[in-house]
């Protein structure tokens, strides 16, 4: 009976200590999205346009490299921002377009990611960090171009955009495409797409280990703390009706607790960072007038 108990306090033994590597494993794939680091496969030129290699570094320190795509004598600037595990090059190919509406473009990678240093990504609080280097470096070697900054972000991107955007008053007006609600949701919804770990009781191991190794809690820094502090400049949610990561009742809520002026577009058919391929005319259209209604 004695040697029963034993075998079975050892498998449980065993089991607690593979969920507890299993957990610390996810919590690094998260932070550290080394197979994600793609190289760049499409450069503004491609598509005739003039560019600029830019390189700035943030406040701690991590280096950043982007494009700066002019306007001939405009004095407005579209700063693009992409998700997680992806590059500029990514949403270069669908918003380049508004170069013609004229519009300065500004694109640049996430650290961790593309062509940028830094080896942590934490899906959007230390990215805010980036992005106000990129403003930073705007304003200091291109200040013809900032009488006016409008943001466009995708997924990552979305929420960084719309954190900027709450607590920098110079963000004319925000896009965000595909942005998750609440960082606790969109790290356990994306466990479980990939890895099937269920929220409870596993996720709040792998949030303590992010935790941990990010000294701050994200979740505090999620879009629904801040997407309110943005009006009474406007916002435009675009999001996919059949986003399989972040679901469209995220994109709702978004809606409902950002102020006035708001617009929300649900891609019909769409699933998550799809919504250009499968809107295609009116994708452009939809944005472009955004961004010349309110830039």
């Amino acid at each position: 009976m004695l040697k029963i108990i034993l075998i079975i306090l050892i498998v449980l033994v065993l089991l607690v200590i593979g969920l507890v590597y299993a957990c610390s494993h996810i919590a690094k794939k998260v932070l550290h999205p080394v197979a994600k680091r793609k190289a760049l496969d499409v450069w503004p030129d491609q598509y005739k346009l003039p560019y600029e290699n830019v390189y700035f570094k943030t406040e701690d320190g991590v280096l950043i490299k982007g494009w700066f795509i002019p306007c001939e004598a405009s004095d407005k600037t579209i700063i693009l921002m992409h998700g997680w595990g992806m590059n500029r090059g990514d949403i270069f190919k669908n918003t380049y377009f508004l170069h013609d509406l004229g519009y300065n473009l500004m694109y640049f990678d996430f650290r961790a990611l593309g062509e940028s240093g830094g080896t942590v990504s934490s899906i959007g609080y230390l990215e805010v960090r980036d992005l106000e280097a990129a403003i930073k470096f705007l304003k200091e070697t291109r200040a013809y171009a900032c009488a006016k900054i409008g943001l466009y972000g995708l997924s990552m991107g979305g929420m960084v955009a719309i954190c900027e955007a709450a607590q920098n008053k110079e963000i004319v007006c925000v896009a965000a495409e595909a942005s998750y609600y609440s960082f606790r949701k969109v790290v356990s919804r994306w466990a479980w797409v990939h890895h099937k770990i269920p929220h409870f009781p596993l996720m709040t191991l792998v949030l303590h280990y992010i935790h941990k190794r990010l000294m701050e809690n994200p979740e505090k820094f999620s879009p629904k703390f801040n997407v309110p502090k943005i009006s009474p400049r406007p916002i435009f949610i675009i999001h996919g009706r059949y986003d399989n990561l972040v679901p469209a009742a995220q994109a709702k809520l978004l809606y409902k607790n950002a102020g006035e002026p708001k617009q929300i577009w649900l891609v019909p058919g769409a699933k998550h960072n799809k919504c250009a391929e499968v809107g295609g005319v009116e994708y452009k259209q939809r944005l472009g007038d955004f961004f010349k209604k309110y830039l």
